[in-house]
């Protein structure tokens, strides 16, 4: 009862953060899950909870959506994450691996964060620019399970403010969870039967957490909006290199 009444209100709470500044609530929820859960069950979990979570947030946001970013992400994140699969499948244990990815997405959050924006303002980059990062980020998403700061900063840097990234960061999400639902289904980690409850719960508090960040989102300036989302970078980027990262190869290290 406990864990159900604690992984609702992670799921408000986060649901609300994300629907604010596009970004930290998915990995908090993640970390939380991981409280309660082992890796194989929460990331599913988590999956099927931020769908949801997203889907909310799209749908509240829906003229914002930057259609043609999505089609270029989705692109890369489909193959992406047939690649992340057969690595997850090789591994058979992702959690001795995944701190050294994260070190990787950690460092790449930061660095990006604190590189100076060319001249100019944001620049539309790209045309493959979002290809690529769909592809990383479909590789990693199941492993890993909360990329949400490993697109971020692509977002931040190519002139996409407040609704606008909050709705086409919230697709190109959900496109990432729902590749790990069947993913981890064939690896048979989890039967989402015996989590029913759990999970109708959590998607059920996530959905009234987004409506409520959307409201406080448009009650945020656009300059306000911008150094919430580079604080909030600069708070994942810290919390996936170091506790996700440094210290838990630190702890494999002392391990026999």
């Amino acid at each position: 009862m406990l864990q159900i009444v604690v992984l609702a209100m992670a799921a408000f709470v986060t649901a609300t953060i994300s629907g604010t500044i596009g970004m930290g609530g998915g990995i908090l929820l993640l970390a939380t899950m991981f409280c309660f859960l082992p890796h194989g069950q929460a990331i599913p979990l988590h999956a099927a909870v931020q769908i949801v979570s997203n889907g909310t947030r799209v749908l509240a946001l829906w003229k914002h959506v930057d259609w043609s970013t999505v089609a270029r992400f989705a692109i890369g994140a489909v193959p992406g994450g047939v690649a992340g699969a057969a690595i997850l499948w090789s591994l058979g244990a992702p959690q001795q691996s995944e701190p050294y990815l994260k070190v990787l997405i950690g460092v790449y959050v930061l660095t990006t964060t604190f590189i100076p924006i060319p001249r100019g303002g944001p620049r539309p980059g790209h045309r493959f620019d979002f290809t690529f990062m769909g592809l990383l980020a479909g590789t990693a998403a199941v492993t890993v399970g909360a990329v949400g700061p490993l697109i971020a900063p692509l977002f931040a840097r190519r002139a996409f403010v407040k609704e606008h990234l909050v709705a086409t960061k919230a697709v190109c999400q959900m496109l990432l969870h729902v590749v790990k639902i069947p993913t981890f289904a064939a690896l048979g980690t989890i039967e989402y039967g015996s989590f029913s409850v759990l999970i109708v719960v959590m998607t059920a508090m996530s959905i009234p957490g987004t409506l409520l960040g959307k409201r406080i989102l448009a009650r945020v300036s656009p300059a306000a909006f911008v150094m919430l989302f580079r604080i909030a970078l600069t708070v994942a980027g810290l919390k996936v290199l170091i506790f996700d990262g440094v210290m838990k190869i630190a702890w494999f290290d002392w391990l026999p």
